[in-house]
């Protein structure tokens, strides 16, 4: 479970030559409620004993002290696995607009809470180091982690579409703030556990070299992924969805071939 959560805990019109500021809220009735179930480190079956790691991502309208939002929670398959019954990553965005609202992630030995506000976020950590609260200042900052699969369902994802965004980042204590380029790319067939199906490429990366994603997302709304590469220093997963439930939306995979 430790593994998959942060994994997945990490996203303008026109397609143009340079970035363009993120214009989202005419985009977030792309967005549906869904469930993903996805498989964790698939390439890691050949060094890793217990081979990939199953998680389940929901994406649901939920109420926030009166405010709606996108709710996006992480959570193990099983929640009869020892440890895992508490364990979860929770992402809230702002329903009309897409800013973070909140962040929480819940696991054995750490709790991890971010709270935005207009200009910073305030961040509450409990680990065995104790407990310890940290402000950062930001401008516009756009969701990252369980975050990032509504992002990317809002925009405008076609081929040669970029923007830059800032993010905060909730595992690098010593650069919270990271600017982040993304960059769409063309569409290709892939084979997933759903079939083969039509994808397009998307990446986005940290500008100081910390981060880097690379996700498969589905050409027809909503944008969900399909497969994804993280890499974060010597970390490196590819993951992919094995079952995917749409409300009210296409079949996960729109030309199966």
């Amino acid at each position: 479970m430790r593994r998959c959560l942060v994994v997945l805990g990490l996203a303008v019109p026109a397609a143009c030559a340079g970035p363009r500021a993120l214009e989202p809220a005419s985009r977030t009735a792309q967005v549906r409620p869904g469930v993903l179930e996805w498989n964790i480190g698939i390439d890691q079956e050949g060094g890793q004993k217990e081979g990939p790691s199953p998680l389940v991502e929901v994406i649901l309208p939920a109420t926030y002290r009166g405010r709606a939002v996108w709710r996006v929670v992480h959570r193990d398959a099983d929640p009869t696995t020892p440890g895992s019954a508490a364990s979860y990553d929770m992402y809230d965005v702002d329903r009309a607009t897409l800013v973070p609202v909140r962040s929480i992630m819940s696991r054995e030995g750490l709790y991890l809470a971010l709270a935005f506000d207009a200009g910073k976020v305030t961040i509450d950590t409990r680990d065995e180091n104790g407990s310890r609260r940290d402000e950062v200042t930001v401008r516009d900052p756009m969701p990252e982690g369980p975050g990032l699969t509504v992002l990317l369902a809002s925009l405008p994802l076609r081929a040669g579409f970029r923007t830059s965004f800032a993010i905060v980042d909730r595992w690098d204590e010593a650069a919270r703030v990271k600017q982040m380029d993304l960059v769409v790319g063309a569409s290709e067939t892939i084979r997933t556990p759903l079939g083969r199906c039509d994808a397009r490429e998307v990446t986005l990366a940290a500008r100081d070299g910390t981060v880097r994603i690379r996700a498969w997302v589905r050409t027809e709304p909503p944008h969900y992924p399909l497969k994804m590469e993280y890499i974060r220093g010597e970390l490196a997963l590819v993951s992919e969805v094995a079952r995917m439930v749409l409300d009210d939306a296409p079949a996960a995979c729109a030309s199966p071939r």
